[in-house]
């Protein structure tokens, strides 16, 4: 946590004097600062899906729906990530498109659970 700490106060230093000097670069830094901090993230991220795959496999329930929803969660944190970017660079218009595109993925990604529910609805409504 320290160095995920440090490297975040690094990146805005450098994004503060990147952008006094050469504003044409500063975003640049702040991808790279970005992506330094989803690297060493990764591995906590990798673990947290693991110990969810792990039990939601123990449990005989379908996996299928799991993966979607940690698809739709990596599209979300990757949009806001872009959103922000956009926003820092001005881009208001732009990052309120990116924030509507990846809703919509996700909108997308989820129709086959929405589907599921639907049909177990159904079926219940329908059982007598």
């Amino acid at each position: 946590m320290i160095r995920l700490a440090g490297i975040s106060v690094i990146g805005i230093i450098l994004f503060a004097v990147v952008k006094k000097y050469a504003p044409e670069y500063s975003v640049l830094v702040e991808i790279g600062s970005i992506v330094l901090v989803v690297w060493i993230a990764f591995p906590y991220i990798c673990d947290v899906i693991d110990f969810y795959y792990e039990y939601i496999g123990a449990s005989g329930v379908d996996g299928d729906y799991l993966k979607i929803v940690v698809k739709a969660l990596g599209i979300g944190l990757i949009t806001q990530f872009c959103s922000d970017i956009c926003k820092d660079s001005g881009e208001g218009a732009l990052a309120s498109k990116v924030e509507l595109c990846g809703k919509a993925v996700m909108l997308a990604m989820a129709l086959p659970i929405a589907k599921a529910v639907l049909e177990f609805a159904y079926s219940v409504i329908n059982m007598k």
